[in-house]
């Protein structure tokens, strides 16, 4: 294994996915596509020096490499995109429930879906395996436990402590201080923000009224993609564009 070196490891997660995937069976077609549109809206709108690492059903996990001199730098290049995913994923749910042409249970309940991040710095050995970087390490692990934890709300942004102490300040908000137990990490401190007050990004604003031509083109792709699944011609995983080539 390469040696390990410093890395901002943040995790966008879909709350609600799995109630949402069960509560419409019957309709499953158009919720995996609700979920897949919302997982591209997501590595759409990240920017370098975030890289996607792994898609996880209902979760990008999303990394940036930092050098020891420059971890401020780069703590503060991811913290300046976490209020615009938050954005993408909301205008990317308007878009939806804009274009939706049917009143099936996934369509009529696309907004019971919210969005948390996770996020926090630490150490990582990183392999190329094939075209992909895969991160392996205890703060890995860690990242990804905190998306089990105490805090109730759906929509919110949860840091470690040493990644606070490196991003210094999140947008004026005060923090809500937590302590939580991760299964094979035992206790961390966290701090966790509800950004739901805060205005969006201008980039990211809310989309007008798409037309009956848009509307139509979104009933078409999701039919075609179901037929496509049906015939094997694709895989629900094959449908992101951007991940490494």
């Amino acid at each position: 294994m390469s040696d390990t070196t410093k890395a901002v490891l943040l995790v966008t997660d879909i709350s609600g996915y799995t109630s949402f995937m069960k509560q419409h069976a019957i309709s499953v077609n158009h919720a995996k596509q609700i979920i897949v549109r919302l997982l591209k809206a997501l590595m759409a709108a990240s920017k370098p020096p975030l890289k996607v690492a792994e898609l996880e059903g209902d979760a990008v996990f999303f990394f940036a490499i930092a050098s020891e001199n420059n971890i401020e730098t780069t703590v503060s290049q991811v913290k300046n995109q976490i209020l615009r995913l938050f954005s993408a994923f909301k205008k990317e749910l308007e878009e939806i429930n804009k274009v939706k042409t049917c009143a099936c249970d996934a369509c009529d309940h696309v907004h019971d879906l919210q969005l948390k991040q996770v996020i926090h710095v630490g150490d990582v050995a990183v392999e190329r395996i094939d075209r992909f970087e895969k991160l392996f390490g205890l703060d890995v692990i860690l990242v990804h436990r905190m998306l089990k934890n105490s805090v109730e709300a759906k929509e919110y942004v949860m840091v470690t402590d040493p990644m606070f102490s490196a991003m210094r300040d999140f947008f004026g908000l005060s923090p809500e201080r937590r302590k939580e137990v991760f299964e094979g990490v035992g206790e961390v401190e966290t701090l966790v923000f509800y950004p739901r007050n805060l205005a969006p990004p201008e980039e990211t604003s809310l989309p007008r009224d798409p037309g009956a031509l848009k509307k139509l083109a979104w009933r078409m792709e999701i039919s075609m993609r179901f037929a496509a699944e049906k015939l094997g011609l694709t895989k629900f995983e094959g449908e992101f564009k951007n991940l490494p080539q």
